[in-house]
């Protein structure tokens, strides 16, 4: 995962979200240096260079003509600049003359940018696909023109990135968060990263704006790694549903079934809602099949061989449709303090 960091940012928020990028070792951070409501740019890059040398930080920045030139001569790689993100105000040959002056790995826009410019720019080094962040609310992109645009880069193993909002803090101009995905603009950055990657495999996420809860982060980094995190609410005495479970790979369009547990025993006491929701983990009482564990990816009505063990807590209910057979999970129990607090 990467941060953003801006020259507008409050100091505070700059130090948090430099510590948090800090701690998890290589750190890839996200600026801008085209804000025209940056009043010392030069200042700005000052800083970047204080971070890079005494924290390690690298930033991909984001520039267009007229922000080069209110910058004047400066080293760019010197103040640990490590990549440009080229928006407005480039075509093909203006891309290619940056790369071949700079030196440096080149960002598009991958909310806008064409397959014949893709093309056009095959054998620029290091070319690199980055969706857009939309600050006003009804613009962001959705989840199927997303997805298209992300196969430009992705089926030319181009290495691909999109934003999802922040948790503590909001940017200005609008203080409504900056997902590149409008469905994302009140979700948490956890949820959103997990969709960002379920439509296009293996994008990166950027927390477009101050930092991520720490439990967060944490599942984050986990479903980068293959295991998707599910806080659930355990009914009484089904604390054993904690851990890491691998779903069976049959898919019935129905639930999903959890390997290893067919044989438990049936709990003492559990209470049936109105219906096997969507979301729910539900423990079969049919014959050989008693004590194995479904949980539901669609609502069934009660069929009297099932018991409710508890559910996906309701913040994160909207990752059960993105899950697929053999898929590692982890159930951890949703009130649960966050690591450090």
């Amino acid at each position: 995962m990467l941060w953003s960091v801006y020259a507008t940012d409050d100091e505070e928020v700059r130090d948090a979200v430099v510590d948090q990028a800090c701690s998890l070792g290589a750190v890839e951070l996200f600026t801008s240096l085209h804000m025209p409501e940056t009043q010392d740019p030069a200042g700005w890059v000052r800083w970047m260079g204080h971070v890079h040398r005494t924290r390690g930080a690298r930033f991909w920045a984001d520039v267009s003509p007229a922000g080069l030139a209110r910058l004047g001569p400066v080293d760019l790689a010197g103040c640990g600049v490590v990549g440009l993100r080229l928006d407005y105000g480039y075509d093909v040959q203006g891309v290619r003359a940056v790369a071949a002056a700079t030196g440096l790995p080149i960002a598009l826009n991958a909310s806008t940018v064409g397959a014949a410019a893709l093309d056009a720019l095959a054998g620029v080094e290091g070319l690199v696909g980055w969706h857009n962040f939309y600050p006003r609310p009804g613009t962001g992109l959705d989840g199927g023109y997303y997805a298209r645009q992300s196969r430009l880069f992705t089926s030319r193993g181009l290495r691909l990135l999109a934003f999802v909002p922040g948790e503590v803090t909001r940017r200005a101009p609008l203080y409504r968060g900056l997902p590149t995905l409008e469905e994302h603009r009140h979700r948490d950055a956890y949820t959103s990263a997990v969709r960002l990657r379920a439509l296009a495999d293996g994008v990166e996420a950027v927390c477009a704006e101050g930092v991520v809860a720490p439990r967060h982060l944490e599942w984050i980094r986990r479903a980068e790694d293959g295991v998707l995190t599910l806080p659930v609410n355990l009914a009484p005495g089904c604390a054993w549903l904690e851990g890491d479970w691998r779903l069976r790979v049959e898919e019935t369009g129905r639930s999903h079934r959890l390997e290893g547990t067919r044989g438990r025993a049936l709990p003492g006491a559990c209470a049936n809602a109105d219906a096997m929701e969507t979301g729910s983990l539900q423990m079969d009482t049919l014959g050989r099949y008693r004590g194995e564990v479904h949980l539901m990816t669609a609502t069934a009505p009660l069929d009297g061989e099932h018991v409710r063990l508890g559910e996906v807590a309701a913040p994160y209910r909207c990752l059960v449709g993105l899950l697929r057979g053999g898929q590692q999970v982890r159930l951890v129990r949703a009130d649960r303090p966050a690591p450090g607090r």
